[in-house]
């Protein structure tokens, strides 16, 4: 037992394996507290709603009001766990500027902080951001978006004036920036800086990394992580941000239930091993090694303590840029419509059912009666018909998208209805 609370905060950086390392934390949970070790909250969205209430970065309303208070809570539970530690992963703590990191530290000042940053070779962190960036209603085309992300490093106040990828990699990638913001609030010894090994490694190997900085043997870990940060190829992601673009910015209630986490995680995921992946050019490349220089530089100047290998992050061009990759075609565009369009009929046959059952189940309760239990209702006609229709106008992929556009509406819109009748 220690004389004061310890806490590792893992504040990111994103696309660095932290679904990965959340999902065995989530999975060991007892595990975890049978060595002393609390992960925080009833579950981890707790821990989400703390991030959004002490950073206060979101920019809906509704997202604010649901997280506010849920930070001294989380608070409130680390300094009275008297284990080896409590250990803290939201990967947009990583977003945060000068003033909210202070706070963090000093409203857990009875505790002893420590700050963990996970760190991934640049090539293979910007294809994922553009993915998740398309995935959560962007709508920069990947080209687009590396430039704006090329433009954008080292920008500083100027970032927001150079387009979507300049801001996000700023917020999300930018290491160095980081750096300055937590480094000042601990001291070096307490700040950790873990790499995150080179594809083709043991996937394992991320794991033992961190919990090695916990002070935890890896091996406490028993119950692997459930599933993966779903990735999408490239014709998906790209349908995706052109979806986005035609259904304009929605609530968080409304995008991430139908669009997020079932079109995109769910259905169009499951294409990606039939897509191209979004790549690098040699330009990208370049710009890749020069951030991993300047991040390299900035890990070592920080002080802290490093966890693997910089050569994690390589900095020379040894390795030969992929030719360029042109964008989707409207054959692969198309194929990807067809399978969003699948899958979001028999989204909508399904929450077209639950609606049925429960006004039923309303008039029932109402009534006193026994109404029979409705039938499956129309069942999804699949992709075919609306294929050859498309093939049949000006812009084959622009009906596509028209019709996607159309089918998440009314997926949102009987979503909402079985919100209020649940009521």
């Amino acid at each position: 037992m220690t004389e004061r609370p310890v806490v590792f905060l893992h504040i990111g950086a994103m696309k660095t394996g932290t679904t990965y390392l959340q999902q065995v934390l989530i999975q060991n949970k007892a595990a975890l507290a049978d060595h002393g070790y609390l992960f925080p909250g009833r579950t981890w969205a707790d821990q989400v709603r703390a991030a959004h209430d002490v950073v206060g970065h979101h920019r809906e309303r509704g997202v604010r009001d649901r997280s506010e208070g849920a930070w001294s809570g989380v608070v409130a539970e680390i300094l009275a766990h008297e284990g080896a530690a409590s250990v803290v992963s939201v990967e947009f703590l990583s977003f945060a500027g000068r003033r909210p990191a202070r706070r963090v530290v000093e409203d857990l000042a009875g505790a002893e902080v420590h700050v963990v940053l996970t760190v991934r070779d640049t090539v293979e962190v910007l294809p994922g951001l553009w993915q998740t960036h398309c995935a959560n209603g962007g709508t920069a085309s990947w080209h687009a978006f590396a430039r704006s992300a090329r433009l954008g490093a080292g920008a500083g106040p100027a970032t927001p004036l150079l387009g979507q990828g300049a801001r996000l990699f700023r917020r999300a990638l930018d290491v160095p920036r980081m750096l300055d913001v937590w480094g000042p609030v601990v001291p070096p010894e307490r700040l950790h800086l873990v790499t995150v090994p080179p594809p083709g490694s043991e996937r394992s190997m991320l794991w033992e990394r961190f919990a090695s900085v916990l002070g935890l043997d890896p091996a406490v870990a028993v119950n692997p992580a459930k599933g993966h940060n779903p990735s999408l190829g490239y014709a998906s992601a790209d349908l995706m941000r052109r979806l986005n673009a035609e259904l304009g910015r929605l609530p968080r209630e409304s995008y991430n239930p139908t669009l997020k986490h079932y079109l995109a995680e769910e259905v169009l995921a499951a294409r990606a091993s039939q897509e191209d992946r979004a790549r690098l050019d040699a330009a990208g490349h370049a710009f890749a090694e020069r951030c991993n220089r300047r991040t390299r530089a900035a890990l070592e100047a920080s002080g802290g303590h490093v966890m693997g290998d910089l050569t994690d992050l390589p900095t020379t061009s040894a390795r030969e840029a992929p030719p360029p990759i042109d964008p989707p075609d409207e054959q692969a565009l198309l194929e990807a419509a067809t399978t969003a369009f699948e899958g979001l009929e028999r989204l909508i046959a399904r929450r077209t059912r639950r609606v049925r059952t429960l006004a039923d189940d309303s008039r029932a309760a109402s009534t006193g009666g026994q109404d029979p239990r409705p039938g499956d209702g129309d069942e999804p006609s699949g992709g075919a018909e609306a294929r050859a229709r498309w093939a049949d106008a000006t812009d084959p992929v622009e009906a596509a998208v028209a019709d996607l556009a159309a089918l998440s509406r009314s997926a949102i819109a009987l979503r909402e209805r079985i919100s209020n009748l649940r009521r």
